[in-house]
């Protein structure tokens, strides 16, 4: 019955577990993101947004959701050098988010 159960979830990006919500998603992003990619970048090397992704704001998150999850889930090449120190726990995180469709609300 449970694997029936995990089978048909749509909803839920692994079976038994709950969705992530932006909230969730936000908080890694800002810890581990927006220093590069901001409107106003907060690492030095970076004084523009880098190739001008911006994820300050749940709209934009959710325009570059599937470009985080080829570059910083299935690539691992974001962030770059991984000079932010992101886990891989927090990657599977924004990938679990990105599979539930990048909700904002």
């Amino acid at each position: 019955m449970r694997i029936a159960l995990c089978l048909a979830s749509v909803v839920l990006a692994s079976c038994g577990r709950q969705p992530v919500t932006y909230a969730e998603a936000r908080k890694i992003v800002d810890l581990r993101c927006v220093e590069c990619h901001s409107s106003q970048p907060t690492n030095r090397a970076f004084p523009f947004a880098v190739m001008g992704v911006k994820l300050d704001t749940p709209e934009q998150m959710r325009q570059y959701a599937a470009r985080m999850q080829k570059r910083v889930v299935e690539e691992k090449t974001m962030p770059i050098a991984n000079m932010s120190g992101m886990t891989e726990e927090e990657r599977r995180i924004l990938g679990r988010w990105i599979e539930a469709g990048s909700p904002i609300r």
